[in-house]
């Protein structure tokens, strides 16, 4: 019999199948390294469960912290690409992303962040914070 996520709600409480932005604070970046990770976060949960996203993030993050490729520890080999491109980048993407004019467009514009990702990526990121809008993906 299947479960549904109960053991998922029970390990991780009830605010596990909200999105995969609930309990993240919707901030706006600093840094460089700030924006890649919440880039990368995005990428990381999108069309797979809370808890999925949540590991293979860690395990892409650890992966960049040692200098490594994130293919060391995420089978999928695109995302991986644009992952490892996103963090090589990072400083270059940063200074773009805040010199645009519509930020939600420019996320569209990066790499595995597409019509849904996007929506989840600006809430991360605050974009619909700043401009009091929700986002309806």
């Amino acid at each position: 019999m299947p479960s549904f996520g109960l053991e998922e709600t029970m390990r991780y409480g009830a605010h596990t199948f909200q999105g995969d932005a609930s309990g993240t604070e919707a901030t706006t970046p600093e840094t460089a390294d700030e924006f890649a990770q919440h880039v990368i976060e995005a990428i990381c949960h999108a069309s797979v469960t809370p808890g999925i996203g949540r590991r293979t993030f860690e395990r892409c993050m650890r992966a960049l912290d040692f200098g490594s490729t994130v293919r060391v520890g995420f089978r999928h080999p695109a995302k991986a690409e644009a992952i490892d491109m996103i963090w090589r980048e990072r400083e270059r993407l940063f200074e773009e992303y805040n010199a645009s004019p519509d930020r939600l467009r420019f996320l569209a514009t990066l790499p595995w962040v597409g019509p849904v990702t996007k929506h989840s990526l600006a809430r991360r990121l605050g974009i619909y914070a700043e401009h009091g809008q929700r986002a309806v993906a």
